[in-house]
């Protein structure tokens, strides 16, 4: 591998996070390729929706609705897209290996839209192929250029295995941040203050009625990043309490801090590993929820589900059991026998963190707030 094409390959794995890197290095295989425009798209499903596109079709003078006459009016008869996903991931796909001069001037897509637009060769690739999205690579060149040689070809499969490295840890990163965002924004709507740490109190995410909580009370702090109790023996023993529920398995804790006529209660729980808070670290979290005594009563639904991992049936036996009803109880409304509310029960019990029906009773009710 020659030193321009380390520099291309370095620029994909520049674009893992950074956008704009992956645009440059698409944009310098399309110089080195001697084409005119470049086409990155991912295809998903049965129905080929195309969640993702970039290209640099003004560049070559074209404009937005060029792509979108070819996706309305030809993409259906497009010839070379058939040839790409015949073709196995990796293998290059040079058009003219493919579609005669015959063929081509019969195809609406090259004599009604490629060739129109003064393009005609082009040289795709599957970059990655994952479950049922697929993601391509297209270079095209003008159309009075020559065809893609093979040494081009060479130079593209020079370039597969970090392209196709950088593109699934580009795809995986895209997710985590989507997933992200909408865990972090799920945590904002929530009345309950609600801070996510892990087994030293460092705080990973507090939503906004946790910071307007720890703003206002000098009973619970931030040091350093960290969640401190006023009182050295309590912020020993929320230490003590959030080790606990960062354990394997977790168990759930709660403390209670007074500061004057005021009464903080923390309840100190195991995060559920599936949450995006503790996945994106891969390390055992544990969520500390803050209520001040006061507050108007009220048992968050999508809490507890959000952040325990709870299935419907295990966060309705949960509100019933706060309401003082039974598992009996819970059997009959529901109308299922009393070894499969017993087994509901075992679950909520393992993911809370709880090891008996009366410190659970004592932990839901006292995450009401």
């Amino acid at each position: 591998m020659n030193e321009q094409t380390q520099d291309i390959a370095g620029r994909f794995y520049d674009g893992v996070l950074e956008p704009n890197a992956w645009y440059a290095a698409m944009n310098d295989m399309c110089t080195r390729l001697e084409a005119g425009i470049f086409h990155s798209f991912t295809l998903v499903g049965s129905e080929a929706l195309v969640p993702q596109s970039i290209g640099n079709l003004e560049v070559f003078g074209l404009q937005a609705r060029h792509m979108a006459e070819y996706e309305t009016e030809h993409a259906a008869n497009d010839c070379r897209m058939e040839a790409t996903l015949r073709i196995a991931p990796g293998e290059i796909m040079l058009d003219h290996e493919h579609v005669s001069e015959t063929e081509a001037l019969r195809n609406s897509v090259y004599a009604g839209w490629l060739m129109p637009l003064g393009l005609k060769h082009t040289a795709a690739v599957v970059v990655r192929a994952e479950e049922s999205a697929r993601e391509i690579f297209s270079f095209m060149r003008p159309r009075d250029a020559k065809p893609y040689s093979l040494e081009d070809k060479r130079f593209i499969q020079q370039l597969m295995p970090d392209i196709t490295r950088a593109a699934r840890l580009r795809a995986g990163t895209l997710a985590l941040a989507r997933s992200a965002s909408l865990g972090t924004a799920a945590l904002e709507t929530l009345r309950q203050c609600v801070a996510v740490v892990d087994m030293d109190c460092r705080i990973h995410h507090a939503n906004a009625a946790a910071e307007r909580l720890l703003a206002q009370t000098c009973a619970l702090t931030v040091q350093y990043g960290r969640l401190h109790c006023a009182q050295a023996e309590a912020s020993g023993r929320l230490v003590q309490l959030v080790r606990r529920a960062c354990a394997i398995p977790g168990k759930a804790g709660s403390l209670i801090l007074r500061n004057g006529a005021q009464r903080v209660t923390l309840n100190i729980l195991p995060l559920n590993a599936s949450h995006i808070c503790a996945s994106l670290r891969q390390a055992p979290m544990a969520m500390v929820v803050a209520a001040v005594s006061g507050a108007t009563p009220n048992l968050d639904t999508h809490l507890m589900r959000e952040m325990l991992g709870l299935s419907p049936m295990e966060a309705q036996l949960a509100l019933l059991l706060v309401e003082g009803k039974t598992v009996k109880d819970f059997a009959s409304m529901g109308e299922m026998s009393w070894h499969t509310a017993r087994t509901h029960l075992k679950n909520l019990l393992r993911k809370s963190g709880c090891h008996r029906q009366v410190e659970l009773v004592q932990l839901l009710q006292s995450l009401q707030g």
